[in-house]
């Protein structure tokens, strides 16, 4: 940490504990080593206003705005400071920048609706405060404000509501008590006073109505990509952990789409409905004017679409048709758009009799290190290579969309390493194995040869499609033998000439037979099998900052942010709740998580670690495994097992498929129940330990794998060669 920043975190903790004289001569030292500090410059415009200086404050936090238009804190702080003197229409102004800076903002809510209050618009008060409940129901000011500005439309009745709902949370509130209680004796008899002891108040009843207002102007505004994440709070907001919207809602937002644009329609109807009708209606919008797409844009369709299926986002009533009919043949015509429009043919081949003795494995992502798929592909190259004397060469595609590219809700790009660019030698642990990477961010022509001619110039016997929709790969599908291994349970969008599936089982089963046909022909036994890190039996608990007396369960994963959903955080909640002498520690690289763990029933309870480098440390120290609702998972999960932790799941997604349906549970309540009687019965607990080390030796099975994918390719060059 610089001078200048540790100087800054004294000041905010001085600022925290009221010492106003030691936190400002703080900034000051800040700024005598960088005079545009914008944050120090905010903090002491702030002092002013606490010190009843307003005029100077709105001049220092105007400075600190110039510095950084972006910051939604200086703006909303200047809204105050401006209200104070008088200037309403500007402190309105400077609220609603706020507001459109971060839409999650509780305080610029709030403070807009008690500058709209004074202004005597008291609906525009009301809209305000209710927004602000809408994301926090336990705030005591804005019920307090909200019950004024009813007061002030003449619906005494619903202000009497809001000024109890404002006692709930706040008994003490001595102007909501007097004009509750002045209230109330105007009130007709039917419209009785609600205890303080009622249960929590919710948000008002129209809060989703004015959220979707939101959704609407922002998808309706110009803006550049970084309205996307601001729809996207808004659409989580409106869920409040729940799979889909009122249907009365979801009918309006049909009879009157967002904003007219096809893709941001689709995507937040879908986000807010679960619905797969309306990427349905989006994919045969792209090929039904495909010369009017451009090809990355359709990929980064393709691919954000898949990733919301990828997160277990749609309901289940379309599901198994749209991935096994619809998405496939998204790709199918992408496949054929780039061969067509790039006229891309790559040469025909003469098999080699005998073994396949070099090997392409095509991904369509390889990064280090914390990326599982990338850690399992360089796995699979280096047995191949080392354990069974195959010239291997790794093709890194990078053809997943690493620019927003669409008006998708919520965005999606992936990660390219700069340092892979062409040609790369990789290590790891004592292996080393040749790799190509394309790091050319868009679909292009000159990107596509570059990759047929590096897998051409290499001349393998098998090409390896690693992962589902490995455009790179399934170019070479029908001229060279192509096998896929797939990375994640359920069917996967693939040209190969054969289709491994993930856990041994046939992920076709149950399809109707005019989408099953064109899988189960490809399709062959396999399964993925994992090989997990070296132990770590010296781990301490007090590296994590773990207490040695607690049950600890452990939530794993490269996407936390978005697999601890705010619905999975209350079944925590209600975990913790179940336990007390338990906690529960996240492991992974997390941005917005720590925010909303912080507002959890059980926070103190809940640790959010950060990324782990060496997880195995960690499974030392634990004593169950809980996987959030997801697809992916399956690695973590199976090193896991490997140290003899418990899993609890539900029956779905990869981590089911690594344990098996006995030990995954069908629905919430004995989820639930199981992570309950780990934690409270000791017997019951080492028995799971000891199945569960059970467990990982089955699916300890890399090096059987390669042995399988080399006897399907040896089978497969037979087959081409007999042509």
């Amino acid at each position: 940490m610089t001078d200048g920043a540790s100087l800054l975190n004294r000041g905010l903790t001085a600022h925290q504990a009221g010492d106003l004289p030691g936190a400002l001569a703080l900034y000051r030292q800040v700024l005598a080593q960088d005079r545009a500090n914008a944050d120090a410059i905010h903090l002491i415009g702030v002092i002013a206003y606490q010190t009843g200086d307003p005029l100077t404050a709105i001049n220092v936090i105007g400075r600190a705005i110039a510095i950084d238009d972006r910051n939604p804190a200086y703006h909303s702080n200047l809204g105050e400071a401006l209200r104070v003197t008088g200037a309403l229409d500007q402190a309105a102004a400077s609220h609603a920048r706020a507001i459109d800076l971060d839409p999650g903002f509780i305080d610029a809510h709030r403070n807009l609706g008690v500058v709209e209050l004074a202004r005597g618009n008291a609906q525009a008060a009301a809209d305000s405060f209710q927004r602000a409940l809408a994301r926090d129901a336990a705030s005591a000011p804005s019920w307090h404000g909200l019950g004024l500005a009813l007061e002030a439309l003449g619906r005494a009745s619903e202000a009497v509501e809001a000024f109890a709902a404002c006692l709930r949370h706040d008994p003490g509130h001595a102007d909501a008590r007097q004009r509750h209680d002045a209230l109330s004796a105007t009130v007709a008899t039917e419209n009785p006073e609600v205890s303080p002891t009622a249960p929590p108040a919710a948000p008002p009843a129209d809060w989703q109505d004015l959220l979707l207002a939101d959704v609407r102007a922002q998808c309706r505004n110009p803006g550049g990509p970084e309205r996307l994440a601001v729809i996207e709070q808004l659409c989580d907001t409106l869920l409040n952990g729940q799979p889909a919207l009122p249907r009365r809602l979801l009918d309006a937002l049909e009879e009157d789409p967002p904003c007219g644009d096809p893709i941001l329609d689709a995507s937040v109807q879908f986000r807010l409905s679960g619905d797969l009708y309306h990427y349905e209606r989006l994919i045969h919008t792209v090929i039904g004017n495909g010369a009017d797409w451009p090809l990355d844009v359709a990929q980064a369709v393709y691919w954000s679409i898949s990733r919301q299926i990828f997160l277990g986002r749609p309901l289940g009533t379309r599901l198994a048709v749209f991935t096994a009919g619809d998405l496939p043949r998204f790709y199918r015509w992408i496949l054929r758009e780039v061969k067509r429009r790039f006229a891309v043919a790559p040469k025909p081949f003469t098999v080699r009799a005998g073994e396949p003795r070099r090997i392409a494995i095509v991904t369509n992502q390889f990064t280090r290190p914390m990326h599982q798929p990338s850690r399992d592909a360089f796995d699979y190259a280096r047995r191949l290579q080392d354990a069974f004397g195959c010239a291997v060469l790794l093709v890194n595609g990078n053809l997943l969309p690493s620019a927003v590219l669409t008006a998708f809700v919520p965005p999606f790009q992936a990660v390219v390493t700069p340092g892979l660019a062409g040609p790369v030698t990789v290590s790891e642990d004592g292996a080393t194995v040749r790799t190509w990477s394309s790091v050319e961010r868009s679909l292009s022509e000159a990107k596509i040869r570059g990759l047929v001619e590096t897998i051409e110039g290499f001349d393998p016997d098998l090409v390896v499609s690693f992962g589902g929709s490995v455009l790179a790969a399934d170019l070479f599908a029908g001229v060279r033998p192509t096998i896929c291994i797939p990375t994640t349970s359920g069917l996967t969008c693939s040209m190969a000439d054969i289709l491994l599936s993930f856990d041994d089982g046939d992920p076709t089963v149950g399809l109707p037979e005019e989408y099953r046909a064109s899988f189960a022909e490809r399709l062959r036994p396999f399964r993925f099998g994992y090989s997990a890190p070296p132990e770590a039996p010296g781990a301490r608990r007090a590296a994590f900052g773990l207490p040695d007396d607690a049950f600890v369960f452990t939530v794993v994963g490269g996407r936390l942010d978005e697999e601890v959903t705010s619905a999975f955080i209350e079944r925590l909640d209600a975990l913790l709740d179940l336990c007390p002498n338990a906690l529960v520690a996240f492991a992974g690289p997390v941005a917005t998580l720590p925010g909303r763990l912080a507002s959890a029933r059980n926070a103190g309870r809940l640790r959010s670690l950060g990324f782990v480098p060496e997880i195995r440390a960690l499974y030392h120290v634990a004593d169950a495994y809980l996987n959030p609702p997801r697809q992916g998972g399956g690695g973590s999960a199976a090193y896991a097992l490997a140290d003899g932790l418990p899993v609890v799941t539900l029956n779905q997604g990869d981590v089911a498929a690594v344990v098996g349906p006995s030990r995954a549970a069908s629905q919430w309540d004995a989820f639930t129940e199981r992570a309950r009687r780990l934690a409270h019965d000791p017997a019951f607990r080492r028995d799971e330990s000891e199945e569960a080390r059970r467990l990982f030796a089955g699916i300890d099975a890399r090096h059987a794998a390669v042995e399988r994918l080399l006897a399907y390719g040896r089978a497969l060059m037979e087959r081409f060669a007999a042509r």
